[in-house]
């Protein structure tokens, strides 16, 4: 276990050590000085509030990359996120604004109102890549351009509060608000939405690799013609992936609209999808890994914000995000290729040990 957790993490460290160098080259060919920008970003970076800042902002992420995680174990591309949380984000507002509830009982069913909006919209990728054959890439590209337009009109003809040039929705009152975690002064807040991302990711782990289901997925997405050939549905496993990744991705708006704007309104973040998406590749839809993927792209994105301010090129955070999912590959080819090369050494030192015993004993 520890060994597979160490794998899922060396891949992510070599990457970010690549990308280190090679933004350090960027910016000395550039004519600036590489140390002085990192030491910017890290004493910027390491603040309480920039720590805090980090780690709320990681929890999209990380629900954005599980979500994408879910739909990569079955060797499929869930590029439909950006639609599914857009949608999700309306439905939660509304649920969460219109409920007469105790928050005990508000916040669940936000939860699966929201969730299952998602599932819902990924519904039709997942129909159309099963009986049609339509890559599921392009459908869910297409999804997202629909749902940008319907919760655009929903938001300035149906759910519109207010008047003027108001289009959000209804005000979230404190019974429908996700709690604060941890307070620190004001300044320095952990959302209420960490200790689900947890769960979240425990819950993915076991799903995914400790129960016949997982194991299921696996084989599908290894060999399609085995699966059918054991009684193992493709076209099923292809739906429930999806669907899952919908859901999943229905949570990913959440956090902005419970806990920071506390409605649905032109403020919610709209590139949460390929970042998250980001952190599922960086971390190979392993939860541990998309953790990691998850808080590195947060912080990075977090740190750069100051470079401007200090006159050092804004783009040296861009850089160094793309350069990490460059690498990440490379990284990963690093950490196999040594587990091969210790393999081989440890079957030959069990072969000459074999070996010795036979001649000792001859």
């Amino acid at each position: 276990m520890i060994r597979r957790i160490l794998r899922v993490v060396a891949g992510p460290v070599i990457a970010i050590l690549l990308a280190l160098l090679v933004t350090a080259l960027f910016l000395t060919v550039a004519g600036y000085s590489a140390s002085s920008a990192f030491e910017v970003m890290w004493d910027y970076g390491t603040t309480p509030e920039s720590l805090a800042s980090t780690v709320n902002n990681a929890i999209p992420l990380y629900f954005a990359g599980i979500a994408a995680a879910f739909s990569l174990r079955m060797g499929l591309f869930n590029i439909g996120v950006d639609g599914q949380y857009r949608v999700a984000a309306l439905v939660g507002a509304v649920v969460a604004a219109s409920l007469p509830l105790p928050i005990w009982l508000t916040l669940p069913l936000t939860l699966l109102a929201s969730a299952l909006a998602g599932a819902l919209w990924a519904l039709v990728p997942a129909l159309l890549k099963v009986y049609r054959g339509v890559n599921e890439v392009i459908t869910s590209i297409l999804m997202n351009a629909i749902a940008t337009t319907v919760v655009a009109v929903l938001l300035a003809d149906v759910f519109r509060s207010g008047g003027g040039q108001n289009t959000g929705s209804a005000p979230i009152g404190p019974d429908g608000s996700m709690p604060v975690l941890l307070d620190f002064g004001g300044r320095v807040q952990i959302s209420g939405f960490l200790p689900l991302a947890i769960l979240l990711g425990v819950g993915f782990f076991l799903l995914q690799d400790r129960t016949v289901w997982g194991y299921t997925v696996t084989v599908a997405n290894l060999s399609p013609d085995a699966a059918e050939s054991a009684g193992i549905s493709v076209k099923r496993r292809i739906v429930t992936s999806l669907l899952a990744s919908g859901a999943i991705a229905g949570l990913v708006g959440l956090p902005h609209v419970l806990g920071t704007a506390h409605r649905l309104d032109g403020t919610l973040p709209t590139d949460l999808m390929f970042t998250g998406l980001a952190a599922a590749l960086l971390g190979r839809s392993h939860p541990i890994g998309t953790a990691v993927g998850a808080l590195v792209l947060a912080f990075v994105e977090r740190s750069a914000q100051v470079l401007g301010i200090v006159k050092l090129p804004t783009e040296v955070g861009t850089l160094f995000l793309a350069v990490v999912l460059l690498s990440s590959a490379l990284g990963y080819w690093v950490v196999e290729n040594g587990e091969r090369r210790l393999a081989l050494i440890a079957a030959i030192r069990r072969t000459r040990a074999g070996r010795t015993k036979e001649a000792s004993a001859a």
